[in-house]
């Protein structure tokens, strides 16, 4: 599945842009995600809500991104909330955190496509794991956590890593995301749930998180409670072992049967709220340890 080159130069956005990337850009900024400061962060993710439906698949979708950017941006630092707010140009870390999936249909930057994800067998240890010449999510992480720290690297090339590492971070906390590749990590299997078909890959990315989110203002609580009572663990782990926890919950993302039933969605459900809190927690203390040491 991995093509491309690792070492290919970044482009700027603005030579790559196009009418459809500026077109969501337009529905993020209608969605109110840009105003983390301004509002709770209740009201920043119940306003992305409206625009993500149980079908779509990128990464974990406009609300599991923002709900960890919203995790994330009360835990930054002076100088961290600074560089976002620099780079960044003033957007939030929810609006930022949906680029990476927009221009990975951009013919200039296909070649990001295997930076989302990793694919590793059931019995090989993370240990042991090589990145592929196309680059991971794991290699993806590392390059533009040093990018955005390099302060000799020209703006826009610190921009772009910004945009790239906001969105990797929470992207390796989704199982699916340290996949298997036999099955393109579950978008080969098929599945109907709540009678819409969709694929496990998808579920994961954002079918569940829509079926969870019925009672928005629980969720939004039930995150916030895990992040309080966790942080101080979470954040001091590497990102090895943010790709390692993931791959060990495979076993119970493949144990659904015929069928994701009930008790299937309910656990995936709590998995994926602790799996955000994880990623918001470390986003923040990725983007601390670059800003402030």
């Amino acid at each position: 599945m991995n093509d491309g080159g690792r070492e290919r130069p970044l482009r700027p956005i603005q030579r790559v842009a196009s009418e459809r990337v500026r077109r969501i850009d337009g529905v993020l900024a209608g969605s109110g995600v840009a105003l983390v400061s301004a509002r709770s962060i209740q009201a920043v993710v119940l306003a992305s809500l409206v625009i993500i439906s149980p079908g779509s698949a990128h990464g974990f979708g406009v609300v599991g991104h923002a709900v960890a950017s919203s995790v994330a941006e009360p835990r930054l630092c002076v100088r961290a909330q600074e560089a976002v707010a620099r780079f960044g140009r003033g957007r939030s870390l929810g609006q930022l955190s949906t680029w990476a999936d927009e221009i990975r249909y951009v013919p200039a930057w296909e070649h990001s496509a295997p930076w989302h994800y990793m694919n590793i067998p059931d019995d090989e240890p993370l240990a042991r794991y090589r990145t592929p010449g196309g680059g991971d999510v794991l290699w993806a992480i590392d390059e533009f956590t040093r990018r955005l720290g390099n302060e000799i690297l020209a703006f826009e090339d610190r921009a772009d890593a910004l945009r790239f590492l906001v969105h990797f971070v929470v992207d390796i906390h989704q199982p699916l995301h340290v996949g298997r590749q036999a099955d393109r990590g579950g978008n080969a299997i098929g599945l109907r749930v709540d009678g819409e078909r969709t694929n496990l890959h998808r579920l994961w990315d954002s079918g569940i998180i829509a079926r969870d989110t019925g009672s928005r203002g629980r969720y939004i609580a039930s995150v916030m409670e895990l992040v309080d009572a966790n942080a101080a663990d979470w954040a001091a782990a590497p990102p090895r072992e943010w790709a390692a926890e993931s791959k060990r919950m495979r076993a119970f993302v493949y144990d659904f049967g015929s069928a994701p039933g009930p008790g299937y969605l309910d656990e995936a459900g709590r998995l994926l709220r602790q799996q955000l809190a994880r990623a918001g927690v470390r986003l923040a203390a990725t983007l601390n340890g670059i800003f402030c040491g």
